[in-house]
């Protein structure tokens, strides 16, 4: 009996899948035997197949209705083409159009697959500024600078998740209905009414929070980890895994505040935690290295903080090349 294209390529599928009757494998067969062009056609077919089955499945989902919806796209967007008998086939051509059509199908299939979170991601990030911003949820987030969060709500679970690569600070609105969880790399804080900040760069080996209001979980799915409260900070060693608890510095909410308070604190110190915040830098005359400084900014511009250190330890400042250089007859040891 004679078929056309599409009735071949259903078969071919069917044949390929091991769904097809006694009958329609042997067609298939005597199919690929009438020329070296069906042979190479089927075997082509069979290859997308393959990599089709290959890709790994992220999570259970509706394949039916998946499909359908994939389907109904293709029906709608794409062009009918017709193409020559088998004998004629410009067969590099058709496997360009056939690869170019699974690709689509699997790109369709593999979005539907993912969560409504997912999908519907908020990306807030910084770079060489600091960034503030309000989450879809209301809750309010600040990024330190080189900092990215990824929000994102998902429906089935009932629960907001954030992923953290750099430093934020997170002033929650609570929801018991509606966890709210942040995610770095499979270790977990979760919040219970708080306000808190995570310091999380890629390339340390701990995981910083301090909770400024409220309380938080701090753990992995395999460690219950520590419950941490209002003035109290966890921190998380990724090569130990371990949670320990422990005081928190003066000035962690600096880069957001810009306010500081350091009590007889070695000026390179000082210095150091200044240029994380501010953008132009200071640096120090070697001489300056034994100086300390007890004295406390409040969200001054930096050439005040500046005229404030060298009034205080009776130093220079020297601006050039966008740098400002403290000089000096240095300090004891």
């Amino acid at each position: 009996m004679e078929r056309d294209q599409e009735q071949m390529d259903e078969l071919i599928a069917k044949y390929l899948a091991g769904e097809a009757s006694q009958e329609e494998t042997a067609h298939v067969v005597a199919w690929q035997k009438e020329s070296e062009v069906n042979r190479q056609y089927v075997e082509q077919f069979n290859a997308i197949f393959s990599h089709a089955a290959s890709v790994k499945s992220f999570q259970s989902f509706d394949t039916d209705a998946a499909w359908l919806r994939v389907k109904s796209t293709l029906e709608k967007d794409t062009k009918v083409v017709q193409f020559p008998s088998p004998q004629k086939r410009d067969f590099n051509l058709y496997w360009k159009i056939a690869a170019g059509l699974l690709l689509t199908v699997l790109a369709g299939v593999y979005f539907l697959r993912q969560p409504v979170g997912t999908r519907d991601a908020v990306v807030v990030a910084s770079h060489t500024e600091t960034v503030s911003d309000t989450l879809p949820d209301g809750s309010n987030v600040f990024l330190n600078k080189e900092s990215k969060i990824t929000y994102a709500y998902d429906k089935k679970a009932d629960e907001r998740r954030v992923r953290l690569k750099g430093e934020a600070w997170f002033n929650v609105k609570h929801d018991k209905e509606k966890k709210f969880v942040i995610d770095i790399d499979g270790v977990l804080i979760r919040d219970i009414g708080t306000a808190f900040n995570v310091k999380a760069p890629e390339n340390s080996n701990t995981i910083e929070v301090v909770v400024s209001e409220g309380e938080v979980m701090f753990y992995t799915a395999n460690d219950s980890g520590v419950y941490l409260r209002e003035g109290a900070k966890g921190v998380y060693d990724k090569q130990l895994k371990k949670f320990t608890i422990e005081q928190p510095e003066a000035n962690v909410l600096a880069y957001k505040t810009r306010v500081f308070n350091f009590t007889n604190a070695e000026l390179v110190n000082v210095v150091r935690q200044l240029n994380a915040v501010y953008n132009k830098q200071i640096e120090l005359s070697p001489s300056l290295r034994f100086c300390r400084l007890t004295v406390g900014f409040n969200n001054e511009p930096l050439e005040e903080v500046v005229a404030i250190i060298t009034e205080t330890l009776g130093l220079k400042a020297i601006e050039s090349n966008g740098k400002i250089l403290l000089d000096g007859a240095g300090c004891a040891p």
